[in-house]
């Protein structure tokens, strides 16, 4: 790893003489940088970011009031979940076979009523 911090140096250096400064900016630095992260902390997918970067993306996207951006990823999220848990927590059950109302139940029930509208006319 030294060996190889000393050569990304040199490289650096030599494109700093060759290329005028305004086509380095900060992710040119950062090549120096990452020789030392990989001497720190091992190999990148031991620390990769993508998912953490995607799930914020996502986050990003319950905010509709820039002002409150935080609360409105807070309250995105909780009703993201509580309608998750409600989806999977209604598949659970059967659904009912009989409506609301069934039309040879309401018949009979009609008869009466109007028997004793019927009456009350009278």
């Amino acid at each position: 790893m030294q060996v190889l911090k000393v050569k990304v140096a040199k490289t650096m250096s030599t494109f700093e003489k060759v290329f005028p400064p305004m086509c380095f900016d900060v992710m040119t630095h950062l090549v120096v940088h990452l020789v030392e992260e990989l001497d720190l902390c091992g190999p990148l997918h031991t620390r990769w970011m993508y998912p953490m970067e995607r799930y914020m993306k996502a986050l990003k996207g319950y905010v509709r009031n820039v002002v409150q951006s935080k609360g409105n990823m807070v309250t995105g999220y909780a009703i993201e979940k509580v309608l998750g848990f409600c989806t999977e927590y209604i598949q659970g059950f059967q659904s009912m076979k009989r409506k609301m109302w069934d039309d040879k139940e309401e018949l009979p029930c009609m008869m009466k009523y109007l028997k004793v509208m019927g009456a009350l006319i009278d």
